[in-house]
């Protein structure tokens, strides 16, 4: 018997053409539930940014919470899963959110056609807590446009 249900949660290709810290995909808990982040995959598709910019990555808690947005499907790994408690949502946002505690940050470079990275925790320390958002952000060195994809992998 499984021990929590697991989702997985995508942002799909977001194209980000500035050097500014923009959001890519953030997670929101319910009042009564907290969400454990098991996996973190990044991608960098086709660019033609030149060779040795980077993608910081940026996996935060928020001090000012995102509004609006548009809903992502949390996929289950289990198809008798209940529907998830936790929910995401990808940019275009009434109001964006902004990084507060850091808890993981990762650079890779900013190039055509990266491979998917993943970046699993070593335990539990990346936690959605109850009634918050958790959002993984992406900080480019170069403004050229870069679509950037990110899929979270939740536990609850």
């Amino acid at each position: 018997m499984a021990i929590s249900d697991v989702y997985t949660f995508d942002s799909g290709a977001v194209a980000i053409a500035s050097t500014s810290q923009s959001p890519i995909l953030d997670l929101r808990t319910t009042a009564t539930k907290r969400a454990f982040i098991v996996g973190i995959r990044v991608k960098v598709g086709k660019t033609s940014a030149a060779a040795g910019n980077t993608s910081l990555f940026t996996l935060g808690r928020v001090t000012t919470a995102g509004t609006g947005g548009t809903q992502v499907t949390a996929r289950p790994h289990d198809a008798t899963s209940a529907a998830a408690f936790t929910t995401g949502f990808i940019p275009s946002y009434t109001i964006a959110p902004t990084v507060g505690n850091v808890l993981a940050e990762w650079i890779l470079p900013e190039t055509t056609g990266s491979m998917w990275e993943e970046f699993p925790p070593l335990g539990y320390e990346w936690v959605a807590p109850i009634s918050d958002q958790v959002c993984v952000f992406v900080t480019n060195t170069d403004a050229t446009s870069t679509p950037i994809e990110v899929q979270l992998v939740v536990s609850e």
